[in-house]
């Protein structure tokens, strides 16, 4: 019935003189059907909306870093904690004196001859890195005349109090070569620098980071998910229309993830070379940009197949976010690529991951009729959400709603249930009743199905 081919697409425009019948099956009338579907779409917006509001902070930088430099005589190492979870500790808004000692309270550096090295602070630096404050403390480790290329370093900030959070070593040897020594966290918080397998266990570690970063942000995924959003759809004449099924719907992904990794893995691996630099805010407010652009392209096509133009293009701005992230680790140069590739294949990973969680039930949906609502209340999120980043990043408004997205982000399972909760109850109560195509009419155009 027409009633029910415009109720697959409802930006789509009937004929003069053609009446929308009261009932659809005999049985439900529109205005019903319209009220669950708006009901169910609701409850999915309120999800994704507390999924993705107040990160203006996306990235998850509230790890711990801990850059370590290995010098002939001494060594030297940078502590960074993010401000929000050093003033969570220590309870409101610490001075400098008791950020530095509550630091060197927690870093300890033994010998060979477990002797404990002395430790010189410097002041406390307040710094911003992809939209986080953090704290940046710099020391001064005095071997006492021991060998500073072999050490053990214990290190329990925040971790004493938090079993999740983690402390990332980075370490630059003698001869200027970086890796990650490890990663620190409230059941192992020591490790020894010298071991000849720590860079093995680094790259593992670095995997793992890579992986965390993405899955405990919020704006890479919002853009990954963004597009998934039109994965099952094919543009005609300028208007979302549903794809043929299986097949192709997972070729769209495929071309929708390789153009992204491609990208990002460009410009990570070019900035880490030195080839490219840029600066941290630009960078960020691009990110903001380009889920703005994936959801005006979720909600009409901007360009056939421009999905994997928009992933590819601004791939490469996500990937200089990646580096930032990096950089400020200490990695950078030639000899910290292996490091820099394990980082990457940890987002690979998280990315791989949300497609297998999310898509089928983005699929299931795109077999309904509840679909085009789903895909419209999705990109109005994405795009109410990547406004509010700008605005925060440009400096110009705080987000009303920060901080609201670490409770989900925390159980990211809530999102991945309700969404596949609401597939299911599309499935049963709207199935799609056969595909559309797009015929002229008068000058117009409207829907048609398919005999």
């Amino acid at each position: 019935m027409l009633a029910e081919s415009f109720l697959d697409d409802p930006h789509a425009v009937l004929s003069p003189g053609t009446a929308e019948p009261d009932t659809v099956d005999g049985m439900t009338t529109r205005p019903t059907r319209a009220l669950a579907v708006t009901a169910l779409t609701g409850v999915l917006a309120g999800g994704l909306t507390l999924l993705t509001a107040g990160a203006a902070q996306a990235h998850s930088l509230t790890s711990s870093t801990l850059a370590v430099r290995v010098g002939e005589e001494q060594v030297e190492a940078t502590v960074s904690v993010a401000a929000d979870t050093l003033d969570a500790v220590l309870g409101g808004s610490p001075t400098d004196a008791l950020v530095s000692s509550y630091l060197a309270e927690h870093l300890t550096v033994t010998g060979t001859d477990d002797s404990t090295w002395t430790e010189t602070w410097s002041p406390v630096v307040r710094e911003t890195v992809e939209g986080i404050d953090s704290y940046r403390v710099d020391v001064v480790l005095d071997p006492g005349g021991g060998d500073p290329s072999v050490f053990t370093l214990a290190y329990d900030g925040v971790l004493e109090v938090d079993a999740s959070h983690e402390a990332v070593v980075v370490l630059t040897d003698a001869a200027g070569d970086v890796s990650t020594a490890g990663v620190l966290t409230a059941t192992d918080d020591s490790l020894t620098i010298g071991d000849a397998g720590s860079l093995g266990t680094g790259l593992t570690d670095m995997v793992g980071y890579g992986l965390h970063h993405v899955l405990e942000g919020a704006d890479h995924l919002l853009f990954l998910l963004t597009l998934l959003l039109v994965a099952p759809v094919v543009a005609v004449a300028g208007r979302w229309r549903r794809g043929d099924g299986v097949r192709p719907t997972l070729r769209s992904v495929l071309a929708v993830v390789t153009a992204f990794t491609v990208g990002h893995s460009l410009t990570l691996l070019a900035s880490a070379l030195g080839w490219v630099t840029a600066p941290s805010a630009p960078v960020e407010v691009l990110i903001a940009v380009s889920v703005g652009v994936a959801a005006v392209h979720a909600l009409r096509p901007l360009a056939r197949r421009g999905e994997v133009l928009v992933a590819g293009g601004f791939g490469l701005v996500h990937g200089l976010a990646f580096a930032g992230i990096l950089t400020d680790l200490g990695l950078g140069g030639a000899t910290s690529v292996p490091a820099l590739l394990a980082f990457n294949v940890g987002v690979e990973l998280a990315q791989l991951l949300t497609v297998a969680l999310v898509f089928p039930s983005l699929y299931l949906l795109s077999r309904t009729r509840w679909y085009p609502a789903v895909r419209t209340t999705g990109a109005l999120i994405a795009l109410v959400a990547a406004a509010t980043w700008a605005l925060d990043r440009l400096g110009w408004l705080a987000d009303p709603l920060a901080g609201v997205e670490e409770a989900l982000v925390a159980h990211p399972w809530w999102v991945v249930a309700g969404l596949a909760a609401l597939a299911a109850v599309a499935r049963v109560s709207a199935p799609a009743v056969g595909e559309e195509h797009v015929a002229p009419v008068s000058g117009r155009r409207v829907p048609a199905r398919v005999p």
